[in-house]
């Protein structure tokens, strides 16, 4: 019994600790489109980007910076007027949430304490066909901001042609450079993000997908996107794919980035061994697993080790069991719990 007894201690002692973690389950998103993505025929851009962050793809196109409180910061955004005829636009800055994977902005009119920082060198602009105009956008924090970060949007829209002016529905046209801004002294919170698994998946028409889990595990949100190689499929096949929109992240959050594989005929069941390369700003991360594509719905997600989630759980209850047999016998063998004879007394 002692001998048994060791040996189970022996081959727990083997097993990774991360093995006995239960599977994590995460809610699924489908990112959309958010601020600061083109729309119709009136375009903003970012024309500043800080030096220290040149090499960095979301400060490139959105406002991305940590304030101390009592300091402000100054970028110039480019409006221009492409809709075929002059045209008066509006400049303004409003709210906006991470909520489900999606960057959200709020309608026009609401505000925020970041909307009443922002100070903009023109509210309006009038400008001819193919005509482009620089705005100066200040971000002044006042000294008892709260050290946290902010989100919202440097918006530029359209007005209601004169005519429309007394309907109750009016249509506009509005797009915008994303704001995410971070209150604090010195650079801020550190931004991350950890990939915790592959799900493969197939919709009722066949289409394969892939499901990427993330965490963000840092101090700000993040913006994932990246691209999807599968090697080692049925007859040596390949394929790569990209991301089909960007997933945002709040601190603390979780998600998923999705992946479909193009593909004009049935895509094999596998198995495939597949490797997604993460990136929101400097952050980069990549992971690899075995999957196997189920014939409908969602399939079995993977660790990192390829081994299906599904498993941990018996796995897990495996290892207790054993632990629980191995210290039984232990205590039936110690000295202190054998009986004694009357002489012993």
């Amino acid at each position: 019994m002692r001998s048994l007894a060791r040996l189970l201690l022996a081959l727990l002692l083997c097993v990774p600790l991360g093995m006995i973690a239960m599977p994590d389950q995460r809610a699924h998103a489908q990112p959309q489109p958010g601020a600061g993505e083109p729309s119709g025929s009136i375009r903003i851009s970012l024309l500043d980007i800080p030096a220290d962050r040149v090499d960095d793809p979301r400060a490139n196109s959105y406002i991305v910076d940590n304030i101390p409180p009592g300091e402000s910061i100054a970028r110039r955004v480019q409006v221009t007027n492409d809709t075929g005829a002059p045209a008066t636009l509006d400049v303004y800055a409003g709210p906006a949430e991470i909520r489900d994977g999606n960057f959200v902005p709020k309608p026009r009119g609401e505000t925020s304490p970041l909307t009443s920082w922002v100070g903009l060198s023109s509210e309006e602009v009038t400008l001819e066909n193919g005509q482009s105009a620089e705005v100066l956008v200040t971000i002044a924090v006042p000294d008892d901001a709260p050290e946290v970060e902010q989100y919202g949007a440097v918006w530029v829209s359209t007005r209601p042609a004169a005519a429309d002016a007394e309907q109750q529905i009016q249509q506009v046209s509005r797009v915008g450079v994303r704001l995410y801004v971070s209150v604090g002294e010195g650079n801020g919170p550190p931004s991350d993000f950890r990939i915790d698994g592959l799900t493969p998946q197939r919709d009722a028409e066949g289409n394969a997908a892939v499901a990427v889990r993330v965490e963000n595990i840092g101090g700000r949100a993040v913006d994932i996107s990246g691209t999807l190689a599968l090697g080692d499929g049925p007859g040596g096949l390949t394929a790569q794919a990209v991301s089909s929109s960007t997933l945002t992240v709040s601190p603390g959050d979780d998600g998923e980035v999705l992946f479909v594989i193009p593909s004009s005929v049935e895509f094999p069941a596998g198995p495939w061994q597949a490797t997604a390369d993460l990136q929101s700003g400097w952050s980069q991360h990549s992971f690899s697993s075995e999957i196997t594509f189920p014939d409908q719905g969602i399939g079995e997600a993977t660790d990192g080790d390829g081994r299906p989630l599904g498993l941990w759980g018996a796995l897990a209850a495996g290892l207790l069991a054993a632990i629980l047999l191995a210290a039984v016998l232990i205590r039936r063998r110690s000295p202190g719990n054998q009986a004694r004879s009357p002489e012993e007394h």
